[in-house]
């Protein structure tokens, strides 16, 4: 298959004069995503320029790190500074604060801490460790699929546990539509996690809302494509699910990740940062895996006495695409990529971050 022509110039102006020809009479039109490789594609081409002003791109709750609760972050790093043990993670987890701190500089109070690109990393450097290490497992069903497969399929090391914050995205965005959190006409379904968990769970989320939704792939003839499907649905006045991204996405998704998923974890409510705690939204492990549930293991203490948003921070209405990164007064200012006050500045996935990029000091 060839990428490019995902990327081609004519073709993405064709698709871009289609949006505005069928989309000339209609009222603003809100479209979320809720993936943060959407928005990077969505930054990267300028998508948002090609499309009428009635057409509003929305960036939702779709970066893993920005949505990991601070909770979770003081109760790892406390543990970790006050145990001597090792807290592996994903660079990107690193610069994320909690409260307080980050992993990062809580390392210069003597917490330690191990970047790692994957698991396989963080259990090479367990076997040849003679402390503890937990691995604050970070991600939605996409990351979190391929770790219940290592856990179900090779002997890990006794000194190595797990700190799962994973979430899962179908039911986080559901449980916000029910919430009335997200005020928006259509909805962009995450290609990668989808290839996961597959479209049957969104099925619920187009009917009980009303909600046009298409699964999409990452490069600007997917996105623009995409758009245009939702535009046709709003004009034959239908909601239903479909797929773009039909080179790498079932319908059904990935059955041997679903099962892997299911045989390691319970789907429990889980603490989204700035969103609050959201029912059936987050993996945990199954009682039968205790021995690997660093949270159970260790016994970790949580504060309720935590701080989701610094002062002035407003990423959570990043989040709900209630605002722009550039409607927030810190944004480009006191908040940048070498400083990160608010989660979605950290990372690729984050959209502050993706804005941040393009648009640089302002």
């Amino acid at each position: 298959m060839q990428l490019s022509k995902f990327k081609d110039k004519d073709l993405v102006l064709a698709l871009a004069q289609s949006i505005k020809v069928k989309s000339k009479n209609f009222e603003n039109l809100r479209i979320m995503h809720v993936c943060g490789t959407h928005e990077n594609s969505i930054v990267r081409y300028a998508l948002r320029d090609l499309l009428p002003e009635n057409i509003k791109l929305l960036a939702g709750p779709g970066c893993p790190v920005c949505v990991t609760s601070s909770k979770d972050i003081d109760a790892i790093i406390n543990y970790g500074i006050k145990n001597n043990c090792t807290i592996a993670t994903f660079g990107d987890m690193l610069r994320v604060k909690g409260s307080n701190y980050s992993l990062f500089s809580a390392s210069k109070m003597g917490l330690s801490v191990k970047m790692v690109y994957g698991l396989d990393e963080a259990i090479d450097f367990a076997k040849k460790s003679r402390q503890d290490v937990i691995f604050f497992s970070v991600g939605f069903e996409t990351t979190a699929a391929p770790i219940a497969s290592i856990i179900k399929s090779i002997s890990l090391p006794e000194n190595l546990s797990f700190f799962s914050v994973h979430k899962y995205t179908p039911n986080g965005v559901l449980e916000l539509l029910k919430a009335g959190k997200l005020n928006i006409d259509a909805l962009i379904l995450p290609g990668h996690a989808s290839i996961v968990s597959g479209l049957v769970p969104y099925e619920k989320v187009s009917s009980d809302f009303k909600l046009p939704c298409v699964a999409a792939g990452f490069e600007p003839v997917d996105i623009l494509s995409t758009i245009l499907m939702i535009i046709n649905q709003i004009e034959n006045n239908t909601c239903k699910v479909e797929n773009e991204y039909e080179r790498l996405l079932s319908y059904e998704g990935n059955k041997l990740a679903q099962k892997a998923l299911n045989d390691v974890f319970d789907i429990v409510p889980s603490i989204w940062r700035g969103l609050g705690t959201i029912e059936n939204s987050g993996f945990e492990f199954k009682k039968t895996y205790d021995f690997l549930n660093a949270k159970v293991k260790f016994n970790i203490p949580f504060s309720e006495d935590y701080i989701e948003e610094q002062k002035g921070c407003r990423c959570a209405e990043v989040i709900l695409g209630l605002i722009e990164p550039t409607q927030c007064p810190m944004f480009s200012k006191v908040c940048n990529p070498h400083n990160p006050v608010g989660p979605c500045m950290v990372s690729d996935e984050g959209t502050c971050r993706n804005w941040w990029e393009v648009k640089g000091e302002i």
